[in-house]
């Protein structure tokens, strides 16, 4: 006899939220909609993350999958990427181990699933938590976007199935390049084989490039259904070695850039359109200078980060041409920095005349 398919997979990857995590699971237990599995997969916890989720097996039955990996990988890719593996479900959903969904999230994601028989869902805006608020009180958390471009709509909308204007959205940062804004279509995702690459930094959004890019149906929806948890303590926030920083974002970097040519290389239109291709590196090295290396920039001085980066490229071949790019992005944004900061200090310096003379 065969398994009931459940409608959705809800993947959790999780480290070290021993704090969190069972908020996520109640977030989860609370839905309106019942038919789903959840897959969680440890990636090797030193605290009571695991001991919390396995308090709570008995509460979904055999709905809840506990995975524990045999060594930490160092980032989100392997857990989500085991978690496709073992899912079930119709649709898949992510969701981070300390952050939370609304009640009507797996109801409002699967049946405007279905009335569109889409690949993927898409909302731009997701709802802001502190560190210490709680999940029940989601309904007073503030609405919030990643990117001031992101494409918004009042109703479900079909976007357009052209390649090139998915890329340039993608590009003017008018899609969300975290997985957990989004339902997948399990399917879908399968046949296209898009997985997680193994980075240190940049498999989320090479994951969601290549899902936009490939998708026949792509929806975007109104329904603001995640709950994003601030936090000092998560994963970016942490501080790091300098040398092994910069070492992994560059390494990171160039794999990255080799994944996106073999993806692209899939299609026409990046051939006959350069632009759209070296559009998609702008936003790549964009984002991840901004992200991993200008905020160290404002910590250490820049000749020693730039002596850092030059010997990542040492033994990169024909490196003209990326040493220049990585440069004049990080140059850029150390402009945008240096003006920043005389604003603030020509600010305190008024401030403080303007206190003298009372």
């Amino acid at each position: 006899m065969q398994k009931n398919i459940p409608a959705v997979s809800i993947i959790i990857p999780m480290y070290n939220v021993e704090k969190y995590v069972g908020d996520c699971l109640e977030s989860i237990l609370a839905q309106t909609f019942e038919d789903y599995e959840v897959i969680v997969v440890d990636d090797c916890s030193t605290d009571n993350s695991v001991k919390i989720v396995e308090s709570y097996q008995e509460k979904f039955g055999d709905k809840l999958k506990l995975i524990r990996s045999e060594k930490n990988s160092g980032s989100g890719a392997f857990p989500r990427n085991k978690g496709m593996e073992l899912a079930s479900g119709e649709y898949i959903l992510f969701v981070d181990s300390d952050d939370a969904i609304v009640k009507t999230a797996l109801e409002l994601l699967f049946e405007t699933a279905e009335k569109f028989q889409a690949d993927i869902l898409h909302c731009g805006a997701f709802l802001r938590a502190k560190a210490d608020a709680s999940m029940a009180d989601y309904k007073n958390f503030p609405a919030t976007v990643g990117s001031k471009n992101i494409l918004s709509v009042d109703n479900p909308k079909i976007l357009s199935d052209d390649l090139s204007k998915r890329v340039i959205d993608f590009g003017n940062g008018k899609f969300n390049t975290t997985p957990w804004n989004y339902l997948f279509r399990r399917e879908f995702i399968l046949k296209n084989q898009i997985t997680f690459p193994d980075l240190k930094h940049g498999e989320d959004e090479i994951f969601c490039f290549c899902a936009i890019c490939t998708a026949k149906i792509l929806v975007l929806i109104p329904n603001v259904f995640y709950i994003y948890r601030i936090r000092s303590g998560s994963v970016n926030r942490t501080k790091v070695n300098l040398e092994k920083h910069v070492h992994d974002w560059f390494g990171s970097t160039l794999q990255a850039i080799e994944i996106y040519e073999n993806f692209m290389a899939k299609f026409p239109q990046f051939e006959e359109n350069p632009n759209l291709k070296y559009m998609v590196f702008e936003f790549f090295a964009n984002h991840n200078v901004s992200n991993h290396i200008m905020p160290i920039y404002t910590k250490y001085p820049a000749p020693q980060l730039d002596a850092l980066i030059r010997r990542e490229l040492a033994d990169v071949k024909d490196k003209t041409a990326l040493t220049a790019f990585l440069f004049n992005r990080m140059n850029v944004f150390q402009v945008r920095l240096i003006d920043a900061q005389r604003q603030l200090a020509n600010l305190d310096a008024q401030i403080n005349l303007l206190k003298s003379k009372k």
